[in-house]
């Protein structure tokens, strides 16, 4: 077994993980998680949500969050082992209010999760931003686990 532990580790979790599981604290100070599906651009990651809801209430009051992921997880079952790349990140959350950003998220959101049908993406983000919201982590800590087995 080889394992390292660090930011790269994190990233690469960030970057290949299916989903993300955002962790924030509601208005009363009680923990609140959800999954949602999140691309890394730089030093922040970017997700997009309906315009009200539990989530975004609670974002607005305490925006600062935990992010974690599996970008990549394999069962070893001869090995009764688990390899994989995992990722817990901290950041602040910030609404996206400008026009082109959110636009730029959102393609970024569609290059990550639908790679293969690129020929409908701004017909798809022009009928869908009037009712999305966009929002940006910037990322202030990122660590991160890889466990390989040999």
């Amino acid at each position: 077994m080889k394992r390292s532990d660090g930011r790269d580790a994190g990233l690469e979790a960030l970057d290949r993980c299916e989903y993300m599981v955002l962790a924030v604290m509601d208005e009363e100070g009680l923990p609140y998680c959800m999954p949602l599906n999140g691309v890394r651009v730089g030093e922040s990651v970017y997700f997009h949500s309906a315009r009200r809801g539990e989530k975004l209430a609670c974002l607005r009051v305490h925006p600062q969050v935990c992010l974690t992921a599996v970008g990549r997880q394999r069962v070893v079952q001869e090995k009764y082992e688990t390899e994989f790349t995992s990722a817990v990140a901290r950041g602040t959350a910030h609404e996206v209010t400008d026009p082109e950003e959110q636009r730029q998220a959102l393609r970024a959101i569609c290059k990550k999760y639908a790679p293969d049908c690129p020929e409908r993406v701004e017909e798809v983000i022009e009928i869908h931003l009037p009712r999305t919201a966009v929002w940006r982590i910037d990322l202030e800590q990122v660590s991160g686990r890889e466990r390989l087995c040999r």
